[in-house]
């Protein structure tokens, strides 16, 4: 008796087994019938904003995407960037630039503040320059979301530049242009921030 269902027992075993390997020599594993698909290089997101083109800065809340960081030279900077983060600015004479508002929300402006520091409580300009070409006193005025602004960089020096709706704000939008045939920019902001709820540039 004892026997009888030790063989049965061991026929079933070998029948399972059989079973389990797939029908094939060798054995192998089952393939689902609806693998989960894996995401593609298309369907993944990137929290890091694209580079900008040559001879573009870059404007947006610092909070937003662009982040701040503490100059040696400047002192706190950000809202500008010509790279991908803010940063110190740099531009050979003679440079065409355009101002790009990297912000899908909120307009932003680029205002020469000073040619040696940054003022305390500047009275700042929302209406554009009569003149295109950057000197104390240039206003882009308003750049609305996603717009741009050309600027002629035609003058050798420092400039303090800031946002007129931002540069009172905590971070302050503010930072500087050196326009010099060996001027380079500065090292990008190392704290990368968190891309803005709703996607977009910052505010």
């Amino acid at each position: 008796m004892y026997t009888r269902h030790l063989a049965a027992a061991l026929t079933l075993a070998v029948l399972g087994l059989a079973a389990c390997g797939g029908g094939s020599s060798g054995g192998g594993t089952a393939t689902p019938s609806n693998p989960i698909p894996l995401p593609t290089a298309t369907s993944i997101v990137s929290s890091t904003p694209a580079p900008l083109s040559a001879d573009t800065i870059g404007i947006a809340i610092p909070t937003g995407t662009l982040g701040t960081l503490i100059d040696p030279t400047y002192g706190e900077l950000g809202g500008y960037t010509q790279t991908t983060y803010s940063q110190s600015l740099a531009f050979p004479p003679g440079t065409t630039v355009t101002l790009k508002n990297l912000s899908s929300t909120t307009s932003h402006t680029l205002n020469v503040l000073s040619t040696s520091g940054f003022p305390a409580n500047p009275t700042l300009s929302t209406t554009a320059s009569s003149s295109n070409v950057l000197q104390a006193g240039y206003a882009s005025g308003a750049i609305p979301p996603g717009g741009t602004v050309s600027v002629v960089l035609s003058t050798v020096g420092t400039y303090y530049i800031g946002c007129a709706f931002h540069y009172a704000t905590t971070p302050s939008m503010r930072d500087v242009i050196q326009v010099s045939a060996n001027a380079t920019p500065g090292p990008q902001a190392t704290a990368q921030p968190s891309p803005p709820s709703g996607g977009g540039y910052g505010y």
